[in-house]
């Protein structure tokens, strides 16, 4: 009986392991030649970017370098991706001009505009809700590839976001786009 048992955990822990290795194998690869792609686990499933949808769709990755009226730093990056099942990723980060680690960790208003200079955030959408980091639920992006010459960039992340009381894990993200 207790080899019985010990086999029914062993066999349970390879089934789970199997899983989540499975998820993972959804991914695109962590790419740094411009494949415009982006993947990660939303919440333990895997999540990739395959376009907008309606007259005109998105593309499944867009952004890149980008500056704005409100932002004096320079060589800011925006990230959005879309999935045809209306949820998206989006990354901000202010001054990328190398290669390194940026955290996600403030709070920034995103929509209905925002009159001061944006954060580096993170945020997972599904419609009707916006989950975004703070500086309590916060991650981090690690660019691979900062190359404003070639207009690549690439990286791999990961974050935690909040919607009020509600929270949504992203992991195992990776991103890598041509702009």
């Amino acid at each position: 009986m207790k080899h019985l048992i010990k086999f029914t955990f062993l066999l349970l822990a390879l089934l789970f392991a199997s899983c989540k290795k499975n998820e993972l194998d959804l991914l695109p690869a962590a790419t740094a030649t411009g494949a415009n792609t982006m993947g990660a686990i939303v919440n333990g499933k895997a999540w990739v970017a395959n376009g907008g949808t309606g007259f005109q769709p998105p593309k499944p990755v867009e952004g890149g370098y980008t500056s704005t009226p409100y932002d004096e730093t320079g060589n800011n990056v925006y990230i959005q991706a879309y999935k045809k099942d209306k949820t998206q990723i989006h990354i901000y980060l202010r001054n990328v001009s190398k290669t390194g680690e940026y955290l996600l960790d403030s709070y920034t208003k995103v929509f209905g505009g925002e009159p001061k200079q944006p954060q580096n955030y993170g945020i997972y959408y599904i419609p009707g809700k916006v989950y975004m980091t703070t500086s309590e639920h916060t991650g981090k992006v690690i660019i691979t590839r900062a190359d404003t010459t070639n207009g690549i960039i690439s990286g791999v992340f990961h974050f935690t976001a909040v919607h009020g009381a509600e929270t949504t894990t992203v992991t195992n993200g990776r991103f890598d786009m041509k702009f």
